[in-house]
């Protein structure tokens, strides 16, 4: 069950289907994380973080809306970009 007022796992991938994924390193982000954060509040827009995944290491997934953004940061950040599925 999901909590009142909570978009669906389908509908969030629908509104932000942009997908970045950052490596994370051992001793974690730092510095950047916070480049990251300040990336999405100079565009004014909101910071979407979604469920990471191990493989190896960690990986921390950011979902945007527009392509153009989750491009530029991808290149940025140096993540790698791909399309939600409903699937997923």
């Amino acid at each position: 069950m999901r909590h009142k007022g909570r978009s669906t796992s389908k509908t969030f991938k629908r509104q932000f289907p942009h997908i970045v994924e950052i490596a994370v390193p051992p001793r974690g982000l730092g510095k950047r994380l916070d480049l990251m954060h300040a990336f999405h509040s100079d565009r004014e827009i909101k910071a979407c973080l979604g469920r990471g995944r191990r493989d190896n290491k960690d990986y921390l997934r950011w979902y945007f809306a527009d392509p153009t953004t989750a491009a530029s940061f991808a290149v940025e950040f140096g993540g790698t970009l791909f399309k939600a599925t409903l699937d997923d």
